[in-house]
């Protein structure tokens, strides 16, 4: 296809290989304030979610005696002590840079939080590259409603047929579709290529190489 005017990209699976070092703290801060867990799928399944649902999943933190903010403080802690686990996939980042440098407004719409994203996006090495980021914290209703899509149009004034949405789960796929632009299915993070396929997103690919076409950048 030809490249689309603006390039709206997901984070988390999608520039960073986070799926791991999520599912280890999300099972860390479950065992630790619900006394329990769920299994590394439902775990996958709910990622691309905020942070703030995602503590909640197994119920009100309140009828385990805690709160959602020390919830979501325990899993930045665990996260952070681990960071080394992260995997910056180069390969897709250089895909963000090339974009942006042939003037191509460039936009992350995330489901982190403003301290997540603090702590991770200057170690992605693309503050530079990128023109508005819009995170959980930023709308009323993040991923999969599409608010965070239709705020980044109408920030840079651009209709959804001039834009694709780049993520790997299913909640990327659906806030895409939900705001009229054009969605690319990514399989190297946290969504089961099988539940890909089935939001029927314009493109899927499995690599790099993939997605350098799909953009027109080949």
């Amino acid at each position: 296809m030809s490249f689309p005017t603006l390039v709206l990209w997901d984070i988390d699976g999608t520039l960073i290989d986070t799926t791991s070092l999520i599912v280890a703290a999300l099972d860390h801060v479950y065992r630790k304030y619900v006394g329990s867990t769920i299994s590394t799928e439902e775990i996958r399944a709910i990622i691309g979610t905020p942070l703030s649902e995602q503590v909640q999943f197994l119920g009100n933190p309140s009828d385990f005696g805690t709160t959602v903010a020390s919830m979501e403080s325990e899993f930045i802690r665990y996260y952070e002590a681990n960071r080394d686990q992260e995997r910056i996939l180069t390969d897709v980042i250089a895909l963000l840079i090339e974009g942006k440098e042939l003037g191509h407004p460039t936009a992350l719409i995330t489901s982190k939080n403003h301290e997540e994203i603090k702590n991770t996006l200057p170690r992605l090495g693309i503050l530079g590259h990128v023109d508005l980021v819009i995170t959980a914290d930023d709308v009323a209703k993040p991923k999969p409603d599409p608010e965070g899509i239709l705020r980044a149009l109408d920030h840079f004034a651009i209709s959804g047929n001039d834009a694709v949405f780049i993520g790997d789960t299913v909640h990327d796929i659906r806030a895409g579709k939900g705001g009229g632009v054009r969605t690319c299915a990514v399989t190297w993070g946290a969504g089961s290529i099988t539940l890909l396929r089935a939001e029927a997103p314009d493109y899927i690919c499995s690599s790099a190489a993939d997605l350098r076409m799909v953009l027109g950048l080949a």
